[in-house]
């Protein structure tokens, strides 16, 4: 089935032409026409590797198709940092126990995992990793799944370096001392800024209690896998990562790291991640790789949760808006004669009458002497 699929992808895929593509994935170059045939030179060559691959996968047109595999490798898409786990206290290990594991895992049909995400032009991998990891067990210990903010990571981790790298063990520690907000209070912005405190909390301070590592083994990542998603890192600047869009990953990535992701599931020995390029990569977002392969199962983890962290407190309360005193007065004259004087428009007489009464309350802003009250009970007389 597999070798039928990837005959009728290469038939498909042979189809798309150079200008198919710079529209399907909004390609615009502003070196002119020699920049755009350098770029459509590139693009054949890459097309030329479509359909399915020596490693197992399937490679087809991806965002990075117009560019070598020199250039896709220099691109700040990647940022995971290993040698920031120097010095980092061990809090525990994962490891597997003989238990009997299920045959395959996918969080992401039972409500742990967040949309796609896309880092964008900056090495903050280790980042969504970070979030993809707590999103998920904070989910599975309080029943909310929220979408946490990436951006409070790349500005206020400072064992991290932001857009230049990080580490997911170093990010689960800082979360350790922090309300970890909600991403539409602090939205990502690809680019490295001042860390903010006012924001919407979506995970109390004291929620997150620790992190564990993963054995380094493939049955101690699906044992892992069984309680929640996980927190890993691969080597992801090869051909098969520029261009893939199916199949399984089973040769040809490395396992030099580079790069956080989510293992969301398993089925067999194929590890279900979640990338952070966009969900126009991979398939949906996702690659699957054999759990041999990338270096997945050599760097690990996932954060200790405490689903019944108190939530933080409100903010002040508003400030009431005052209500108008209800005015100090009433009415001497009968009611037909208020009327009159209000019908007659006399109370405009003065800029300072007031009529909160149904009549003027300020009677000598009104005129209200003894010669005007002769005059309009003149007139109210003649009325009658």
């Amino acid at each position: 089935m597999m070798a039928k699929s990837a005959i009728l992808f290469t038939v498909a895929a042979a189809d798309m032409s150079w200008e198919e593509y710079k529209n399907q994935f909004g390609k615009v170059y502003n070196g002119g026409d020699e920049e755009d045939q350098q770029k459509q030179q590139v693009f054949e060559s890459n097309k030329a590797q479509w359909g399915q691959h020596e490693s197992g996968a399937i490679l087809g047109a991806t965002v990075f198709s117009d560019l070598t595999l020199e250039e896709f490798q220099q691109l700040d898409i990647r940022g995971f940092s290993g040698s920031a786990a120097q010095g980092l206290p061990k809090v525990g290990v994962h490891e597997f126990q003989g238990e009997t594991l299920a045959a395959s895992v996918d969080w992401t049909t039972k409500g742990a995992v967040t949309p796609v995400k896309d880092q964008g032009q900056c090495g903050s991998c280790w980042a969504f990793s970070t979030t993809g990891g707590l999103e998920g067990a904070w989910q599975l210990a309080s029943g909310n799944l929220a979408s946490l903010s990436e951006q409070q990571f790349v500005d206020c981790s400072k064992q991290n370096s932001g857009c230049n790298g990080g580490l997911m063990d170093s990010a689960f520690q800082f979360a350790e001392g922090t309300a970890v907000a909600a991403e539409s209070s602090y939205p990502y912005t690809a680019s490295d800024g001042t860390c903010k405190s006012s924001f919407t909390t979506a995970i109390p301070k004291g929620g997150v209690t620790g992190y564990k590592d993963v054995a380094t083994s493939a049955s101690a990542l699906q044992s892992a896998l069984n309680s929640n998603p996980v927190s890993v890192a691969i080597q992801a600047d090869q051909s098969v990562f520029q261009q893939y869009t199916g199949g399984v990953i089973s040769s040809g990535c490395g396992s030099s790291l580079d790069h956080g992701v989510l293992a969301v599931g398993y089925d067999g020995n194929t590890i279900k991640v979640k990338n952070s390029w966009g969900a126009s990569w991979g398939v949906d977002g996702y690659v699957s790789i054999d759990a041999s392969q990338c270096g997945i199962t050599t760097s690990a983890s996932y954060p200790t949760i405490d689903g019944s962290a108190p939530p933080a407190p409100p903010g002040p309360a508003p400030t009431p808006t005052p209500t108008p005193p209800a005015p100090a007065c009433s009415d001497s004259e009968d009611s037909d004669y208020c009327s009159f004087v209000v019908a007659q428009d006399w109370c405009q007489f003065d800029s300072e009458c007031l009529q909160s009464c149904n009549c003027c309350d300020d009677r000598s802003a009104c005129g209200f002497d003894s010669e005007f009250r002769t005059k309009v009970l003149a007139a109210i007389s003649v009325q009658v």
